[in-house]
């Protein structure tokens, strides 16, 4: 439903010539939830990697651009990530993706993915899981739970607001600055 930032991880792995490399080599740990779009980077030769459809893979393995080209493509096939041209060896890849992980231990040192005792913390606000429990304690027995439904919607939604930065949208002024993308005359003639 989100990118938690609570929950974002940065891996990176070293390309090897194969094109392919399995997710249970890459996210070690195996709390891989989902990627965070557009964060596929081949560090080494400072270039976005770009994510491409199954037909477009096909073309590209079709072509040239599998043994030449300063661009890396890649895609997910069968929990693989592949990736062409992959000719180097020792390239360092790198991708943000959303764990699993959303619980801890008493400590707050090991995560995991469910709870295994019971002094087990959620890396989440307790005042959420509280809200979505009363809603589905009292839907779950067929009580009426708007209200609750409502109320954890609404504390939803501000944490999500709250948790990370966003960009404005728009022209941005800054204190004692101007906006570099505006020309100092001649707006709007």
């Amino acid at each position: 439903m989100h990118d938690w930032q609570r929950l974002t991880k940065e891996v990176t792995f070293t390309s090897d010539g194969t094109g392919s490399y399995t997710r249970a080599s890459i996210f070690t740990d195996g709390d891989f939830l989902r990627y965070v779009n557009s964060t596929q980077w081949d560090r080494t030769n400072y270039r976005k990697m770009q994510l491409v459809t199954p037909q477009e893979w096909q073309m590209l393995k079709s072509t040239l651009v599998t043994t030449v080209g300063i661009i890396r493509y890649f895609r997910e096939r069968g929990n693989s990530i592949l990736v062409t041209p992959d000719s180097g060896t020792g390239d360092t890849l790198a991708l943000e993706y959303v764990s699993t992980n959303w619980i801890t231990d008493s400590t707050g040192t090991t995560e995991k993915s469910a709870f295994t005792a019971d002094d087990d913390l959620v890396i989440f606000p307790e005042y959420l899981m509280e809200l979505g429990l009363k809603y589905e304690l009292k839907a779950g027995d067929g009580l009426p739970a708007l209200v609750e439904l409502d109320e954890y919607e609404q504390a939803l939604e501000d944490e999500i607001a709250q948790e990370t930065p966003r960009r404005i949208i728009g022209p941005r002024y800054y204190e004692n600055s101007r906006n570099p993308n505006l020309p100092d005359t001649g707006i709007g003639q």
